[in-house]
């Protein structure tokens, strides 16, 4: 396995001496839709997985940020997952919460707070 081919982060920051400021991740896909690297089944047309700043900065959408997070929880994930989910429209909260593995903490929340079961 080539490990060129597996790096999908750029770690930013000022100077070599500087804190890292920003990490910028790239995400798999074609010329059509963005395809969650962990498992190709889970697609999105582009339109849907990129979402833009006030000023025209494309970004991952959150729950799709939040996708990734879910590997393994750790503290920090479990607290972005709190700051993030009540802002997520009800479309994309219920996608995350169909993609989510079995038995995943986030998915017992998103079932209690969807009466529908997510």
């Amino acid at each position: 396995m080539r490990a060129d081919l597996n790096q999908n982060n750029i770690w930013c920051r000022r100077s070599p001496s500087s804190p890292w400021s920003i990490d910028v991740s790239i995400s798999d896909g074609d010329g059509d839709a963005w395809v969650y690297r962990r498992d190709p089944s889970l697609r999105l047309d582009w339109d849907e997985a990129l979402l833009r700043s006030d000023d025209g900065v494309p970004f991952l959408a959150p729950d799709l940020q939040l996708l990734f997070k879910s590997k393994g929880v750790r503290a920090r994930d479990d607290e972005d997952f709190r700051q993030v989910i009540g802002s997520l429209p009800a479309h994309r909260r219920a996608r995350l919460a169909r993609w989510l593995p079995e038995g995943h903490p986030w998915k017992q929340y998103l079932a209690r707070e969807d009466p529908r079961g997510g």
